[in-house]
């Protein structure tokens, strides 16, 4: 950078830098069934929503509510609780004192009363596990990949919402399993066209303490 703020760890890795927004934490707390964000989240883009089950879920149909510059909140349908917390490249102006960096279009890079999060893993390979019929008419086709749920991570939720491509011009419908017992991440498609092939990935962050 030509000027500006920098700050770097004893690794010397750059940790803050007043170029680059960090990954902000906006708000936190339970969901059951979805949550309200109070207040609303201002930014353009829908902000990321993490979740961390307190059992094992299934998570489908994802929705973040609200338009752009007012986002209101998140739903899905989920068989149970757990918590949350909505993250945005974007800081909250909440601190009453400490410090402040704007970007150079005048928005909020850092705050030092926002905490922050980092991403720590992305799967992004698969296992296939093989189909089966629903009974209804569809095929309900799985994959997964071993990954660690006893590290405090949080699972990114906004592509669960997403359609997956079928094998022909058909959609399949998107659902993501967080196995505790198998200490795995399984999603699967129900359509009636189904690939045998996965290519969405399923990220993880963590709050920074």
């Amino acid at each position: 950078m030509a000027y500006g703020m920098e700050f770097k760890n004893g690794a010397d890795v750059v940790t803050l830098d007043s170029e680059y927004s960090r990954l902000s934490i906006l708000q936190k707390g339970r969901y059951s069934g979805g949550a309200t964000f109070s207040p609303a989240i201002t930014t353009q883009e829908p902000p990321l929503v993490f979740v961390r089950p307190d059992a094992t879920s299934t998570f489908s149909y994802v929705t973040i509510l609200g338009t752009p510059g007012n986002w209101t909140g998140f739903s899905f349908l989920v068989d149970g609780a757990g918590g949350f917390f909505v993250a945005a490249f974007q800081a909250r102006a909440v601190a009453s004192y400490g410090f402040r960096v704007w970007g150079p279009s005048a928005n909020l890079l850092i705050d030092s009363g926002t905490p922050c999060a980092q991403f720590t893993r992305t799967i992004t390979d698969w296992t296939y596990l093989g189909s089966s019929s629903t009974g209804q008419g569809t095929t309900k086709s799985s994959w997964t990949a071993t990954s660690p749920l006893n590290t405090g991570d949080y699972m990114l939720v906004n592509n669960i919402g997403m359609d997956v491509g079928g094998a022909s011009t058909r959609f399949c419908k998107l659902y993501c399993t967080w196995d505790y017992q198998n200490n795995r991440i399984v999603p699967f498609v129900e359509g009636v066209a189904n690939s045998i092939y996965l290519y969405i990935s399923v990220t993880f962050a963590k709050p920074i303490t």
